[in-house]
């Protein structure tokens, strides 16, 4: 027996106007079956027909008989934010059309009515309002699900053990793809720390422990509203402040699980400096653990070379002379001497290592994430 599917629903417009030739122009361009129209002549049949149900769209004129287009459409966005208004009127009125957009409106249609010029109108803000709800409904589900997937990374990080490290890898590349221009920053960053802290002479009892460290120094990222972690502009000082908590996010991740309290240490002060004005607790010179201050190095170096939306991609020598440059106020003066003993040779030898060992894998997470290749 074949399966029955049903027809889609019709987009439903409300259409707002006094003038009935107007109105009956409208209807003739957007037909039964695919729309469904609904017609009225006053503001205030507008905002009693929201209050009932929400529209696909509304053809609202600037002027009606009871009262201004512009004050329909500021009240009807109080009763559905998600409102998509397309306002009507003659040429003369572009004033108070510019008013329109700037309160909320789609877009502008001019009469008379043509019929082609305003169903490519409808239909851009017909996929523009599909993308705002998706939009809406996907941080809702995100801010919804924040504490779910908390508790779900603590369970999961819980039953990771040295011998699980590919757990630990593909949990840091799914969160590093999440940003789109830092994929396999955390594995590079894990490389360059191990080197550095191997010619600065660090414990090598306690190395499994930095190498945890360096790669889970971002987990605390998890809690960040894409809106903030992705937004392509720069940051408000409130959004930057919300940024900013990442770090205490991953030290109360990680301090929950005992064998990863020194990466907790981490995750909560890579972002020092040693002049005392890093954050999140102002800590200075010899009071910041060695494992964040040689970090430090690291992240920058592959920050710099690796490029970020709001810094191109720069070169090996010029990341030297900006870790000097910060030598002393950023970073520890012994730690970045350091990082100069050792050649370009190694530090390309650790980059490409990283990125060929995550190509070679079995299944490269450019296919499970994105379909799109990864640079390094």
């Amino acid at each position: 027996m074949g399966t029955v599917c049903s027809a889609p629903k019709p987009i439903t417009i409300l259409i707002a106007d006094h003038d009935r030739h107007a109105v009956e122009a409208i209807q003739s361009c957007f037909r039964s079956p695919n729309y469904l129209c609904a017609a009225v002549d006053k503001g205030h049949a507008v905002l009693d027909l929201l209050r009932e149900s929400p529209f696909h769209l509304i053809l609202c004129a600037l002027r009606l008989p009871d009262s201004d287009g512009i004050e329909v459409l500021r009240q009807g966005l109080e009763i559905d934010p998600h409102a998509a208004f397309l306002m009507m009127g003659a040429q003369e009125e572009w004033g108070l059309a510019i008013q329109a957009m700037r309160t909320g409106a789609y877009d502008f249609l001019e009469k008379p009515v043509r019929s082609h010029s305003w169903i490519r109108s409808v239909q851009r803000a017909l996929e523009r309002r599909r993308r705002k709800t998706d939009q809406a409904v996907f941080h809702s589900l995100l801010e919804q699900t924040v504490q779910e997937r908390t508790d779900h990374l603590h369970k999961a990080l819980e039953q990771v053990e040295e011998s699980h490290r590919s757990t630990l890898v593909t949990l840091m590349v799914a969160l590093d793809a999440r940003e789109h221009e830092t994929q396999l920053h955390s594995l590079r960053v894990e490389a360059f720390t191990l080197l550095l802290a191997d010619q600065c002479g660090y414990s090598s009892a306690l190395r499994k422990e930095l190498s945890q460290g360096a790669l889970l120094h971002d987990i605390g990222k998890i809690v960040i509203s894409d809106s903030i972690l992705l937004k392509p502009d720069r940051l408000t000082p409130e959004e930057h402040q919300l940024m900013r908590q990442h770090t205490v996010y991953g030290y109360e991740i990680l301090s929950r699980i005992p064998y990863l309290k020194r990466a907790a240490m981490m995750a909560l002060s890579h972002h020092e400096r040693v002049d005392g004005e890093g954050y999140p607790l102002k800590l200075k010179g010899q009071d910041i653990p060695i494992e964040a201050r040689i970090f430090a190095v690291a992240d920058t170096l592959d920050v710099i070379t690796a490029g970020r939306p709001y810094s191109p991609i720069r070169t090996l020598a010029e990341a030297r002379a900006e870790l000097v440059r910060c030598s002393g106020t950023q970073f520890d003066s012994d730690v970045v001497d350091v990082f100069q003993a050792i050649s370009d040779e190694e530090w390309h030898s650790v980059r490409e290592q990283v990125a060929h060992r995550f190509q070679s894998s079995p299944r490269p997470f450019s296919e499970i994430l994105s379909g799109q290749p990864i640079p390094y």
